[in-house]
């Protein structure tokens, strides 16, 4: 009954949604592009297709990222399929995997849309990242007979509540899930809390632990600080959003006065934002020079603006601090162990309940800074940026973490090998 109404709902919000679509398209032509693959009209694989992966956009991509490439050494290329939301997360999948998976935008929640997906790609398993729960699509698999996992599985507090208000609901549909691999035993304990099936329930680790730092990424990094001056102080400002802009140029222009040739280098969340954050930085009066232009930094420049994508971690092999975005508004923070794992001291501000283990265990090895406020934001960024010896000693802890809870990549592998099997 609860699926009826949510089909019905939907059914009667695709108007809207389209419009949605259409209207971000303003600012990023590419939602308007391949729009029927939203609809579940995509081309039948002329291979077989082992595991269809689910990467809403960039940041599940990336974490889902050494997964596929064990998945592409166990069946061979084109054997994986990768959907995504987001045109952002597609040329994410293409500029990292290009011919080696099959690739499409993810459909429209609709039990048609959802069922001509399938009888197209055929997996024998589909994984979905994160909290990505789509009740209709899951209906289908099980269905077909197809079995899903819901992998580096995250459920914060926050959403749990929302969820309870529809708990037999939502119960029903995790309950379909074969297996629910959970990062943290928090994480496990949300999902026990909405009636999911205790077996079904497992903790195998954050696969972001597991990452893959590329040597390109390093070297483009040092690439960029030979053209701005190697002994620079460099703070990376990473995946801003609404309103920490401002905060973080604010605190830019009080850092300056102690650190005259301090650059800063702010790297938004969303593409949209790029033209809104540039309008920013100018009315600030500062020397702004934007990646997209395509040009060697300045040593003058004062602001540069990473309006590029797929670059994220050149930009932290760049830098000597990163703040982590998305933490000084109620967004919920973003992951910090990317800046770490390119041993670079990572400050956040305090709304980190998308991470909230991770977070907390960070604090407590003291390998992570928290600003509750922009004052302490000035003050930890000050800190940090004239302090060296601080610096390793921060980023050693955090590789110490690292490096002691990695493996859930692995672990999930093999789950998949003997569900395949």
């Amino acid at each position: 009954m609860y699926r009826l109404i949510y089909t019905l709902l939907l059914s009667l919000l695709m108007p809207l949604i389209l419009l949605r679509l259409y209207w971000r398209g303003r600012s990023n032509p590419a939602y308007r592009q391949r729009i029927a693959e939203r609809f579940g009209r995509v081309a039948t694989p002329a291979t077989s297709v082992q595991v269809w992966i689910h990467a809403v956009s960039v940041g599940e991509t990336m974490a889902a990222r050494p997964l596929i490439e064990k998945l592409i050494a166990e069946y061979g290329e084109q054997a994986v399929y990768v959907s995504t939301t987001t045109p952002t997360g597609s040329d994410t999948v293409r500029r990292l995997f290009a011919d080696r998976v099959l690739h499409g935008y993810f459909p429209y929640d609709l039990p048609w849309l959802a069922a001509r997906y399938l009888k197209r790609i055929q997996p024998a398993l589909f994984i979905s990242m994160e909290t990505e729960i789509w009740p209709n699509f899951w209906h289908q698999c099980q269905r077909n007979g197809i079995p899903l996992m819901l992998a580096n599985a995250r459920l914060s507090s926050r959403s749990t509540r929302r969820y309870r208000r529809v708990c037999g609901f939502i119960s029903s549909v995790l309950n379909q899930a074969t297996l629910i691999a959970c990062r943290n035993a928090q994480d496990k304990q949300h999902f026990l809390s909405l009636g999911v099936q205790a077996e079904k329930v497992k903790v195998v680790g954050d696969i972001k632990l597991d990452i893959q730092l590329q040597q390109a990424d390093k070297e483009q990094g040092k690439q960029w600080r030979a053209q701005w001056g190697t002994n620079r102080p460099v703070l990376v400002a990473a995946s801003t959003h609404q309103g920490e802009d401002t905060m973080l140029l604010d605190a830019f222009a009080t850092l300056q006065k102690s650190i005259p040739d301090l650059l800063i280098i702010l790297v938004p969340r969303h593409p949209e934002r790029f033209a809104e954050v540039s309008q920013l930085i100018d009315n600030y009066g500062y020397k702004q020079q934007k990646r997209s232009a395509q040009q060697p930094f300045a040593a003058t420049t004062e602001v540069i603006l990473g309006d590029s994508m797929g670059e994220m971690m050149s930009w932290y092999h760049s830098a000597d601090v990163v703040f982590v975005g998305g933490s000084l508004v109620n967004t919920g923070g973003h992951n910090p162990l990317e800046p770490l794992a390119c041993q670079v001291p990572v400050v956040s501000g305090p709304h980190t309940f998308n991470f909230a283990t991770l977070f907390a265990q960070l604090q407590q090895a003291d390998a992570i800074r928290i600003a509750q406020n922009q004052d302490e934001l000035v003050q930890q960024l000050d800190e940090l940026l004239k302090n060296k010896q601080l610096q390793h000693e921060i980023t050693s802890k955090g590789m110490q973490i690292i490096q002691q809870n990695k493996g859930a990549t692995e672990r999930i592998m093999q789950f998949v090998i003997e569900v395949i099997k």
